[in-house]
């Protein structure tokens, strides 16, 4: 049972599942690739208690059944940040008072608060804060906790002197919205990661949005001093608000 674990540990790791995903969505054939029958399994692997079929109702459930939906599969793996893209953000922090959006299960949050910053942590999934606290109290640092969606931050305007939303973005249902209440709250600097991923009905993941390449982050986010750059295989954004 043990070697199981671990070779399941192994496949749902940041590193496997980035070359995972690659493989499956760059080599295979769309008309196979696309198939319900055959990426159903494919799924189950990575987490049986995912609904493959999220993606078409998302749009129609109540923002009660929508974290209920995350609840179900919070803590399916640490962190879909690589140690890569971890150190990324932490060099590209600008002031002590840190917002983190989508904070999982706390790793980065507790990195910035290992720092010295002022760290607040929101997630909409209630059963990931658990591991936060638990971790905050090994590192012997403290964070604040929010429960909260991305499209309605409870926060002033030019709050937060940097906001991270890292591995977030592509699982909100109004982009738009979930944009502007990033821009709103964020007084200085705006640290996106999202995965480098094109769109297909079926993944192994929640998402619901779907970004190709740097360009179209750029575009969608519309801040005009910005940089993105790949960074294993996930697209890293830094955009400095203008005040």
């Amino acid at each position: 049972m043990n070697f199981f674990r671990k070779i399941k540990k192994f496949l749902i790791s940041p590193e496997t599942t980035k070359i995972l995903k690659f493989l499956l969505d760059e080599f295979l054939p769309p008309i196979l690739r696309d198939q319900r029958w055959f990426f159903g399994p494919i799924v189950k692997i990575f987490n049986a208690r995912m609904d493959i079929d999220f993606k078409r109702k998302a749009p129609f459930m109540s923002e009660k059944e929508f974290q209920a939906a995350y609840e179900n599969v919070a803590q399916s793996r640490e962190t879909d940040m690589t140690m890569g893209t971890i150190e990324w953000v932490l060099e590209n922090l600008f002031g002590k008072n840190i917002l983190e959006v989508g904070s999982g299960n706390g790793i980065v949050s507790i990195a910035c608060a290992k720092k010295g910053l002022d760290v607040t942590a929101l997630d909409l999934a209630k059963a990931n804060f658990d591991e936060v606290r638990l971790r905050a109290k090994t590192e012997n640092v403290k964070i604040k906790l929010k429960t909260a969606n991305i499209e309605n931050l409870p926060f002033k305007n030019k709050e937060f002197d940097t906001t991270l939303c890292l591995h977030t973005l592509e699982h909100v249902r109004n982009l738009p919205e979930a944009i502007h209440e990033l821009k709103r709250v964020t007084k200085k600097r705006l640290i996106l990661v999202v995965p480098r991923q094109r769109y297909y009905l079926y993944t192994c993941d929640y998402h619901l949005n779907f970004f190709g390449n740097s360009e179209q982050l750029i575009l969608v986010m519309k801040i005009k001093n910005a940089q993105c750059r790949i960074i294993d295989g996930s697209l890293c954004y830094l955009g400095d608000i203008s005040n």
